[in-house]
């Protein structure tokens, strides 16, 4: 309602229509009372025109002589109308008459004065158009037989308007009207002007200063003194901008400081890319350096060993023989586990570098599961650990990267094994069982049917605190049998990035003596990935640098 107006205008709106109705109630009561004054005087008029009336019948009745039956002595004619000018007409009526008489104000008047016999008159004013009009009732009161005391014979009825009456209420109501519209105008214009150098001086003052903080000029000063709250309110704006101008200077101060880190930050961060650069090109160039002449000295020592395994075969094994066979065997061993050091390194740079390409095709599970079975069959008859495999008949064909799927697959199953304890050690045969089973699709809009493939064994557990450290780069569970095995750390942080590429989730369940169950849940079928957004200069300076040199 109020919208779009500004404080002097409500103000002076508010308190017009509150003055207005405050001095139309203080004008209700004498205009009230003017009326009523005014009805009193031509209740006096109407009993003298009454009077005058009665006289007029008196002289009627000296001529004609006695009353006649059923007339009142001293009385005029019952039913006679008096008409004179001007509206006015007077008639007499006895009680019979009267109570079946048409006019509501007769019988009404007949009701009053006989539930109070001590009235003598009533009358009831009204307005008739313009006009105003009397309606005057006389009571006729007679003496009972028998001095029963007085009885109501009838009554006198006038009606006539009376032009002074409206003339005088009008007049009134007019001169009442004058004095409230003088009174509210004077009201108005002293609220104005109060209101106008109390309140909305102090105010326009206050958003003056405000504008100009606003603006960013906080050398402004509100400057009221009318030493009340606005006074107080002045003071507190002009504290406050005071503090605001000092918190400004020390942002300056702190921007230009930090400008100047800025600057620095750029040129450590160019100095950082360059030496990433650099790095990533010689680990790059080392790491296809390393692996040409690491495959030549597997190829060779595997080419000796040969050798010597064909010389033992032939003649009697000497000591100096099979020592030979034991070096060769130690040179193959580490030879190959730097080179799957070095081949982790690379895939993990690729992951990073995010160059690493889906190849979607259609894998049946069970065959999958049997063949990872048939690799890693020799490591495990090796360490004497039984293997089985469990494939539900419901898996499904699934649609994934084959070749990532088994190298998780793999990994799980290698570390099972690696880490696989003797009989003699724990009193029970070493086992690992590769399961697949399908899992039913839940509830909700995105659900989707999966498959989980997990592989359990009964080796020595992973205690709780550990169970999310393992999938960290570099990190190696801590223990003496985990000491004894070796690795680099990166084969379950490669399975993590793997498995997200996958669009699936990697489960562990372990308890310290009794193994673990390392599972993974993958849809059935794997949609590619939308291409990724491309990254800010610094979040892609690994990619750029390190992750990139090894990847190429």
């Amino acid at each position: 309602m109020f919208r779009g107006l500004s404080l002097a205008a409500k103000c002076l709106l508010v308190f017009s229509v509150a003055t207005t109705l405050v001095v139309l109630a203080a004008m209700v009561a004498p205009w009230i009372r003017m009326t009523r004054l005014i009805d009193e005087g031509q209740l006096e008029v109407s009993r003298q025109m009454v009077a005058v009336w009665e006289r007029l019948g008196e002289s009627e009745n000296s001529l004609t002589g006695p009353p006649s039956p059923g007339r009142l002595w001293n009385l005029p004619a019952p039913g006679i109308v008096t008409t004179q000018r001007a509206g006015i007409s007077a008639r007499m009526l006895t009680l019979a008459e009267a109570r079946v008489d048409d006019d509501p104000f007769v019988r009404e008047s007949i009701t009053f004065f006989e539930a109070r016999p001590m009235e003598v008159d009533r009358q009831r004013a009204s307005w008739v158009g313009t006009s105003r009009e009397y309606r005057y009732a006389r009571a006729v009161w007679t003496t009972g037989a028998r001095g029963t005391g007085r009885q109501l014979a009838g009554l006198i009825e006038l009606k006539r308007p009376s032009i002074s009456a409206t003339s005088q209420l009008i007049t009134n109501t007019a001169y009442l009207l004058l004095a409230g519209a003088a009174v509210l105008l004077a009201a108005l214009v002293v609220f104005y002007v109060i209101t106008r150098k109390l309140v909305l001086a102090p105010v326009g003052q206050l958003r003056l200063a405000a504008e100009r903080a606003r603006e960013g000029n906080l050398a402004f000063r509100s400057d009221i003194q009318t030493g009340d709250e606005f006074q107080e309110l002045s003071e507190t704006f002009n504290w406050m901008v005071t503090d605001l101008q000092a918190t400004q200077d020390r942002l300056r101060a702190i921007n230009a400081a930090m400008d100047v880190k800025l600057h620095e930050l750029e040129a450590s961060n160019s100095s950082l890319h360059q030496a990433a650069k650099l790095k990533g090109e010689f680990l790059a160039s080392v790491s296809h350096e390393l692996r040409t002449p690491l495959n030549s000295i597997n190829g060779f020592a595997e080419l000796l060993l040969e050798i010597a395994r064909g010389e033992l075969e032939q003649g009697e094994p000497s000591a100096t023989l099979l020592k030979r066979i034991r070096y060769l065997e130690n040179i193959l061993t580490a030879g190959r586990g730097l080179l799957a050091l070095i081949n982790s390194l690379l895939e993990m740079a690729r992951i990073e570098a995010g160059k690493v390409d889906l190849r979607i095709e259609l894998v049946n599970v069970r065959d999958s599961c049997d063949g990872l079975l048939g690799l890693i069959n020799p490591l495990a008859t090796k360490k004497h650990v039984t293997t089985t495999l469990e494939v539900a008949d419901d898996v499904p064909i699934i649609r994934t990267d084959h070749r990532k799927l088994q190298q998780i697959i793999f990994n799980f199953l290698s570390n099972a094994v690696k880490f696989s304890q003797p009989l003699e050690k724990t009193g029970r045969e070493p086992s690992i069982v590769l399961r697949a089973e399908r899992l039913p699709a839940g509830g909700g809009a995105d659900s989707e049917e999966r498959v989980r493939i997990s592989v359990i064994d009964n080796g020595p557990g992973i205690p709780k605190d550990e169970q999310q450290l393992i999938f960290e780069k570099f990190y190696q569970a801590e223990g003496g049998h985990t000491r004894e095995a070796s690795g680099t750390g990166l084969g379950l942080a490669i399975c993590k990035d793997l498995a997200t590429l996958l669009n699936a989730e990697i489960q562990l369940v372990s308890d310290v003596g009794r193994g673990s169950m390392f599972s993974l849940i993958l849809p059935v079928t794997l949609h590619p990935p939308a291409p990724p957004a491309a990254a800010s200069p610094v979040e892609a300076l690994p990619a750029n640098g390190i992750a990139a040199r090894l990847a190429e």
